[in-house]
């Protein structure tokens, strides 16, 4: 049965038209009958460009394929409670600029903490001058 366009005429064989929607066709049909993940045959229910036999393939695909792009880190490495010689050491608590109320600690090479009240903040200044983690 030959394939009609838009207009509702059927496209002449060997036109780009019919070349271009059998294309189209192909391109959708590619690699779709088995699961991308468990390469089983797809259930005849699936749609026609379905790629995953179940959420759960579609999730842990997703999930190795940005396993591969990104590195998983566990465990932090360098300056950090573990060695404490590597940080810089806080020497004042000043206030946030943006939210009143609210402090942070500056360290000796410039930097700021992350953002606290004023009880936290002393707090911490303390425990970091007598060398508690």
């Amino acid at each position: 049965m030959p394939r009609t366009n838009v207009v509702g005429t059927a496209a002449s064989p060997g036109s780009g038209a019919q070349q271009c929607a059998q294309a189209g066709e192909r391109e959708h049909r590619i690699n779709n009958t088995h699961c991308h993940q468990c390469g089983k045959p797809l259930p005849a229910t699936a749609r026609r460009h379905a790629r995953f036999c179940s959420p759960a393939h579609r999730a842990a695909h997703h999930r190795s394929s940005i396993a591969d792009r990104l590195p998983r880190v566990r465990f932090l490495t360098g300056a950090g409670r573990d060695n404490p010689a590597a940080m810089a050491p806080y020497v004042a608590i000043v206030p946030d600029t943006a939210f009143p109320g609210m402090y942070r600690l500056k360290r000796t090479d410039g930097r700021l903490s992350d953002m606290m009240n004023l009880t936290r903040a002393r707090d911490a200044l303390r425990a970091a001058q007598e060398g508690r983690p």
